[in-house]
């Protein structure tokens, strides 16, 4: 049995993103299926897994940030 994609992700230590995305990030990877999309994050590497693309990056940009208040 093939393990999902987003259940790999978790394995790696990855989490669901569930903050506001940019539409500026969907332009960049020239992306037709915005609507799909699920962020993961660990370490400020951002992975998608709505389609088999599987867009990837580091850059923050387009990516609410979150105040850590504690």
């Amino acid at each position: 049995m093939t393990m999902e994609y987003k259940d790999k992700l978790k394995q790696e230590g990855y989490t669901r993103y569930r903050g506001a995305v940019d539409a500026s990030v969907y332009e960049y990877f020239n992306c037709d299926c915005s609507w799909k999309a699920q962020w993961y994050l660990k370490k400020g590497h951002y992975r998608c897994c709505g389609c088999k693309e599987r867009c990837e990056t580091r850059d923050p940009e387009g990516f609410q940030l979150f105040l850590d208040l504690g």
